[in-house]
C-alpha cells in the first residue's frame, strides 16, 4: 500500500510549519533531487512513514520494482532545549489540545527562538539522512520523497514534530500543584505523649484497665470541683 499525497502540483505543505520543514529539507536536497523527490512522492512510491524520536523512515519503491529503506533524522531535544521547550508549552495551557486539533501557533515558536529553540530543523545541518540504496553521499531520491511525505504528514498533524523532538502530547501538560491541607476547624492542643488527661480518659476503657471501683472513684474525683481556698487570718 502506498501513501498518496494531497498534493497534486506546486508546493508540498502549506501551513507555516510544514513550510520551515519543507525549505530546511530542500536546502539539504538541493533543487535536482529536490524535483526528482516531488515527482516520487506523487507517484505514490512512498509505500509507508513512520515517525519515532529522531527519525522518520519508510519504505520507497524504484522505477524497477526495487524497495529501498529510507531515513530522515532529526534529532530528539537535549535535556536542556526540552526543558526550555516544555516551559513555554506549560505557559499556554491550550496548546495540546490546539495540536491535537492540527494547529501549531506560531507564537509558541516566536517564544522558543527567545532560548534558542525550535520544533523545526533551524538549519540543514541538523537534518541526517541514509537509504539502503548506497547512492553516497546522497541524500538520494528515495530520501527525498521521504521527505515530502513528511512534509505533508507534519502539515496535517504537527504533533509528528512533537514525536520526532522525542515529546508526547501528555509532556505539555503542566503538572498540578497538590492543593495545601485544609485548616482544622478549631486547633486543639495536642497531647504530650505519655501524658495521662483524665478529660480525654473513656471510663468504659479505665474499667477493663483498672477495675469499675476504681474507674468510677478517679472519674468522681476529676468531675468534682476544685474547692476554694480559705482565707488564712
Amino acid at each position: 500500500m502506498s501513501i498518496r499525497l494531497v498534493s497534486r502540483r506546486g508546493p508540498i505543505g502549506t501551513g507555516w510549519h510544514a513550510v520551515a520543514l519543507r525549505e530546511a529539507a530542500e536546502l539539504l536536497l538541493g533543487p535536482g533531487r529536490a524535483s526528482r523527490g516531488r515527482t516520487d512522492a506523487r507517484a505514490g512510491r512512498v509505500q509507508w512513514l513512520d515517525v519515532e524520536p529522531g527519525i522518520a523512515r519508510g519504505d520507497v519503491l524504484d522505477a524497477d520494482g526495487e524497495l529501498h529503506q529510507a531515513r530522515l533524522d532529526l534529532p530528539a531535544f537535549r535535556p536542556g532545549d526540552r526543558a526550555a521547550f516544555l516551559e513555554v508549552a506549560h505557559a499556554h495551557p491550550e496548546l495540546p489540545a490546539r495540536l491535537a486539533a492540527g494547529e501549531l501557533p506560531q507564537r509558541i515558536e516566536a517564544e522558543l527562538a527567545r532560548s534558542a529553540v525550535s520544533l523545526l530543523p533551524r538549519e540543514a545541518s541538523e537534518l541526517s539522512h541514509d537509504c539502503s540504496c548506497l547512492d553516497w553521499p546522497g541524500p538520494c531520491r528515495h530520501v527525498a520523497a521521504l521527505v515530502y511525505v513528511l512534509v505533508e504528514a507534519v502539515d496535517a498533524a504537527p504533533l509528528l514534530l512533537l514525536t520526532l523532538r522525542g515529546l508526547e502530547l501528555g509532556d505539555l501538560v503542566a503538572p498540578v500543584e497538590p492543593a495545601a491541607p485544609a485548616a482544622p476547624a478549631e486547633e486543639e492542643t495536642a497531647q504530650p505523649p505519655g501524658v495521662f488527661d483524665p478529660h480525654r480518659a473513656d471510663p468504659a476503657r479505665l474499667a477493663e484497665v483498672i477495675g469499675e471501683p476504681a474507674a468510677a472513684i478517679i472519674a468522681a474525683f476529676y468531675r468534682a470541683e476544685p474547692a476554694e481556698p480559705e482565707d488564712l487570718e
